[in-house]
């Protein structure tokens, strides 16, 4: 009975002890690497290592990785590479995501919560440009566009050579094009845009057109293999959202 007794509590011990190093994992997200604000910052550390210095998306990624209880910890790649980080199982969650990005069989090698935000993608050009209501009026319009990116309603224009994509390397170097007049407009998030305008006097140049390119929920999505599941991941969500802490990060970059 004694022997009993001193197994039982051994047992209880090593499951107590491997419910800690379980706590005690970071969770991994995998990031972009050419994030800009206010979605990210992202620096250069020791030894050439970026780092996720600030922005939405760290703060969010942050509070998330508190409410499950464990570190954030982030791996920042190019989007070309992300896919195969996922296969090598190096991340643990890929938030601020859009199953529209995928393919069908990507989209298989994740399970998906609720999505908890909304983006909004517009044309964006000159403050003095001719007016623009409709993506019909873009015949002969440069745009420019991420490289990597997808914009399925204007890929028909791009197709059949009504409009031109001039793609940049990030969101910046593409204002960067549009504030010198090398494209005609733009596409950008709007609350990225806004962000930007309020700290760049150049932005002033530019504004927001009526013309909606795309809108898309955002999704922590979370590879079959994550040590985060499926249900702690939809209720610290939750928790978060019935909170009010995204409205709170959303603000601070409003």
């Amino acid at each position: 009975m004694r022997g009993c007794k001193f197994l039982i509590g051994f047992f209880c011990l090593l499951a107590l002890a491997m419910l800690r190093a379980h706590a005690a994992q970071p969770v991994r997200f995998l990031m972009l690497e050419n994030r800009t604000m206010p979605f990210g910052l992202v620096v250069q550390g020791p030894n050439a290592h970026l780092l996720l210095a600030d922005g939405i998306t760290k703060d969010w990624q942050d509070a998330l990785a508190k409410e499950l209880g464990r570190t954030p910890a982030y791996l920042l790649l190019p989007r070309k590479r992300q896919d195969m980080a996922v296969v090598q199982k190096l991340v643990d969650l890929r938030c601020f995501v859009s199953p529209d990005w995928l393919t069908s069989e990507q989209m298989e090698q994740y399970d998906w919560p609720a999505p908890f935000f909304e983006v909004e993608e517009r044309l964006v050009g000159p403050v003095n440009g001719k007016p623009l209501d409709s993506l019909d009026e873009l015949s002969g319009a440069r745009i420019g566009t991420v490289l990597g990116y997808s914009y399925r309603s204007l890929e028909p224009l791009f197709a059949d050579g009504r409009a031109k994509r001039d793609d940049a390397i990030n969101e910046t170097s593409s204002v960067l094009k549009q504030v010198a007049g090398r494209t005609d407009f733009m596409v950008m998030r709007s609350l990225d845009f806004e962000y930007q305008q309020k700290s760049d006097p150049t932005l002033k140049k530019l504004r927001l057109t009526p013309v909606v390119v795309s809108r898309f929920a955002m999704y922590c999505a979370r590879p079959k293999y994550s040590s985060v599941t499926l249900r702690d991941l939809s209720n610290a969500q939750t928790r978060l959202l019935n909170a009010g802490v995204l409205d709170r990060i959303l603000a601070k970059y409003r």
